[in-house]
């Protein structure tokens, strides 16, 4: 199943047409990385109603979910499957007395983002 053709099934269990008028931004995602923020903005939706959207197409076999690790500059630093797949430490460029250095952080201290990808 398309990515398309998901979004126009959810479509019939939203009320309006929320897809008309939205194929350019639809178009625009990039289905190996699709945010729960992408599927809220573009079918009007809460974002828990964005969550259990993705949440439905991960149980239907039409999303993966994965997870990805943020620099504190929100740089991904590292992606995995689950969270507990994700390296214990990351490199990150940070500034250091007006330097811009390389330097190591532990990924538990880190911002980690859900995100989804079309099977």
């Amino acid at each position: 199943m398309s990515l398309t053709k998901f979004l126009e099934t959810i479509n019939k269990f939203v009320p309006g047409n929320v897809l008309a008028g939205k194929e350019a931004a639809l178009a625009e995602l990039d289905p190996d990385k699709i945010y729960v923020e992408n599927v809220r903005s573009l079918l009007g939706v809460s974002s828990q109603s964005a969550v259990d959207i993705c949440e439905t197409a991960v149980r239907q076999g039409v999303f993966r979910r994965a997870v990805e690790v943020l620099c504190p500059d929100g740089a991904v630093a590292a992606s995995a499957d689950t969270e507990a797949s994700l390296p214990p430490t990351v490199r990150c460029w940070q500034e250091e007395d007006g330097r811009i250095e390389e330097v190591e952080l532990p990924t538990r201290s880190l911002a980690k983002i859900a995100y989804y990808s079309l099977r």
